[in-house]
């Protein structure tokens, strides 16, 4: 009799710590909730000169790819990108501008130039089919992943308790490119996104300048995974028109979209 009344009494323990911890996770409140999305289509970012440097591992369960990576812009496109396999290794050059994309791939002695993108996805071209241009790439990176989204429109919020920050909401919007989900965080940054039932990116960010220093994308279709990091930010001095292009070599074969 002695064990079941201890036994009872442990069971009865369990239960009250269960209760105290699930009274512990707070309920969101509406103020909170507007707060953050303002923060999040609010934020904007500094069109200054920049580069980043890291690398992208990609690819499915059965292929994967990894990458060195530098972007670097005056703010704004033009965008150049140059694509590394390992230090000094070049891959491919990229030049991106309002009106057009031009690719060389070292290896291949071949370019691409495509004037019409918006149909076309270019990252296709290096492996990498993810659902944004270079120049958006480099704004996700950068933290503007409100202004790869363009023009976007709070359909709906869903709310609820939970031990993770972010998970108390959860964003339904459309957009002029695409429609989906987001969860922020406190300060307004999108943690979790999903977009047009295809696609899942999961962001995390550098604790002091708060911008993304990992970024995964994943296919909702399949096992295809996009991992970046990014390794070093650096704002140097305007760069010149001259930065910002590069020579193709003589006799290179130019296909065009």
């Amino acid at each position: 009799m002695k064990f079941w009344l201890k036994f009872l009494f442990l069971i009865w323990i369990c239960v009250q710590m269960s209760a105290c911890a699930a009274s512990s996770v707070s309920l969101p409140n509406m103020e909170e909730q507007e707060g953050r999305w303002k923060k999040f289509i609010q934020r904007s970012i500094e069109e200054k000169p920049y580069a980043l440097q890291g690398s992208f591992r990609f690819g499915d369960s059965k292929n994967t790819n990894r990458v060195n990576y530098i972007f670097w812009s005056n703010g704004a496109v033009p965008l150049r990108l140059d694509v590394m396999a390992g230090v000094g290794a070049s891959i491919a050059k990229i030049l991106e501008s309002k009106e057009r994309i031009l690719m060389y791939f070292v290896q291949d002695k071949q370019a691409i130039l495509m004037d019409n993108f918006d149909e076309i996805n270019p990252l296709v071209s290096l492996g990498m089919p993810v659902p944004f241009s270079f120049y958006e790439m480099s704004l996700l990176l950068r933290g503007g992943f409100n202004q790869v989204l363009q023009d976007i429109h709070l359909d709906s919020v869903k709310s609820k308790k939970a031990k993770t920050d972010y998970k108390k909401y959860t964003y339904y919007f459309s957009s002029l490119k695409m429609d989906g989900l987001v969860q922020l965080n406190k300060d307004g940054l999108p943690v979790h996104c999903e977009i047009n039932n295809e696609w899942a990116f999961d962001i995390v960010y550098d604790d002091t300048a708060k911008l993304p220093s990992r970024v995964v994308i994943s296919s909702l279709l399949d096992d295809y995974r996009a991992i970046l990091l990014v390794k070093e930010r650096s704002y140097p001095k305007e760069y010149t028109e001259e930065d910002l292009r590069f020579p193709l070599p003589d006799g290179t074969e130019i296909l065009n979209n």
